[in-house]
């Protein structure tokens, strides 16, 4: 005979990502309860204090104000501002270029004739690409969300960004790669339009992801966290989630079974393929085939007193180095300084095909594989490292292979009492993540109080 619940919320959520906090959040004037597997909450929202500064090891850049994820914030009172500097400067065969607009650069990076023709050509189609994608991406009144995703996932969805730029010599070849990595995917393997895309994401500073949070990302985790007290369970793995007839049965291993009227589902694609019984076959082929790309990143405490050469530089991208990308987490402290506060730190990272070239190696090979890149690509940082901390997501972020738009119906259709939420249901990253929250939230909401209630 089946264990009896030993309690029956109205809402339980699986998943405590940003997406499962925001969802909770949303409906925590109902009895709701979250349960999260791992003995923190946030995933891959995760930094760490060090004083003044901090350390990033996950997401790091956030929507605008007038985005879902700016409107959270806002509610939480969380401080977050645009990133100051260059958003995109590189560091290629021995220069780094950060000033100037980004049409200079083939003109400046030391390459040869040949890549510095291909780098003008791609980059020129790749400008026209990302502006017929801004129109497409460009929100319409009175249009739900769900609507504009699909809109932007069927952008030049019938190809791949590698088969969209064409064969070009090496520099050029890392020069994008480097870039486009980010999104935990190879150019072979993603979509060209998201390609297109996330360089839109990147250069667009009003509509794009360009906003920090002062003292790093997991300030937001702790506001969500905090305001949902002890409703959040850590260390409490959901194994199923079952429709029943009062609504949903959630097993959790090593203890005692929930059931509610409703659940929110806000794991990666293949957990909840794995958790989640009786799904439909093409929604659960669907969860499978979205593919996810590991990360291994480095976070840099620095302890300069005085200006450095980076200050004006968030976003480096370099080429040929055991890290593909370089931020400067902590330079969004400087726009409000009145006086120059000591310390700093860097979040590096190598992404997908850069970062399993490194899964052999242990945390203080790539350290050191990793500093010695940082000084010859910012030799004034020899001397004021103060601490490095390595940190390797196997499953970092989702990513739209080639013909991801055909699999948005099925991974968002109707399954109440059960409602999917996360960033593999989209392209915006930790925007997507709390716009599908707080549309599984309302459907919850809906269901549990009924519509003479709401």
């Amino acid at each position: 005979m089946a264990r009896a619940p030993a309690e029956i919320p109205d809402v339980v959520v699986i998943g405590g990502g940003i997406a499962g906090l925001t969802a909770a959040h949303a409906l925590r004037d109902r009895d709701v309860v979250l349960l999260e597997a791992a003995d923190r909450a946030g995933g891959r929202i995760f930094s760490e204090r060090r004083g003044e500064n901090w350390l990033n090891f996950g997401a790091h850049v956030f929507g605008g104000e007038h985005s879902s994820s700016g409107q959270l914030l806002r509610e939480l009172g969380v401080r977050a501002e645009a990133v100051p500097g260059r958003l995109a400067a590189v560091s290629l065969n021995g220069k780094l270029v950060s000033t100037g607009p980004v049409e200079s650069f083939p003109f400046r990076l030391p390459m040869s004739l040949r890549s510095r023709a291909a780098l003008v050509r791609t980059g020129l189609r790749l400008r026209l690409a990302v502006r017929a994608y801004a129109k497409i991406a460009a929100p319409r009144d009175g249009e739900n969300p769900a609507a504009r995703q699909q809109r932007m996932l069927e952008f030049m969805d019938d190809r791949s960004f590698a088969e969209f730029s064409g064969v070009v010599p090496e520099d050029v070849d890392l020069l994008f790669r480097s870039t486009l990595t980010r999104s935990s995917g190879e150019p072979e393997e993603l979509a060209a339009g998201y390609g297109v895309g996330y360089f839109h994401l990147v250069w667009d500073r009003k509509g794009g992801l360009s906003r920090n949070i002062l003292g790093g990302s997991g300030v937001v985790i702790d506001a969500l966290a905090a305001a949902l007290g002890d409703r959040v369970r850590l260390g409490a793995r959901a194994t199923s989630v079952t429709r029943v007839a009062s609504g949903v049965r959630v097993e959790i291993e090593g203890a005692e079974p929930i059931e509610a009227k409703a659940a929110i589902v806000a794991t990666p694609a293949y957990t909840t393929r794995e958790i989640v019984s009786d799904l439909p076959t093409d929604t659960a082929a669907a969860l499978g085939a979205i593919p996810y790309g590991p990360y291994v990143v480095g976070s840099i405490l620095t302890s300069e007193t005085a200006a450095m050469p980076w200050d004006d530089i968030y976003a480096l991208a370099t080429p040929k180095r055991s890290f593909s990308m370089l931020f400067n987490t902590t330079n969004v402290r400087r726009a409000g300084e009145a006086a120059r506060l000591p310390g700093g730190s860097f979040m590096v990272y190598a992404a997908a095909d850069f970062a399993r070239r490194l899964e052999h190696l242990d945390d203080a090979a790539i350290e050191a594989a990793f500093l010695a890149d940082l000084h010859a690509v910012l030799p004034a940082t020899r001397g004021i490292v103060e601490e490095v901390v390595i940190k390797r997501w196997n499953a970092g972020l989702p990513f739209p292979r080639v013909g991801r738009a055909a699999l948005q119906e099925r991974l968002t259709r109707s399954l109440a009492p059960i409602w999917l939420a996360g960033d593999y249901l989209g392209t915006w990253y930790t925007e997507t993540a709390v716009q599908t929250a707080l549309a599984a939230a309302a459907g919850a909401r809906a269901l549990v109080t009924g519509p003479d209630r709401i």
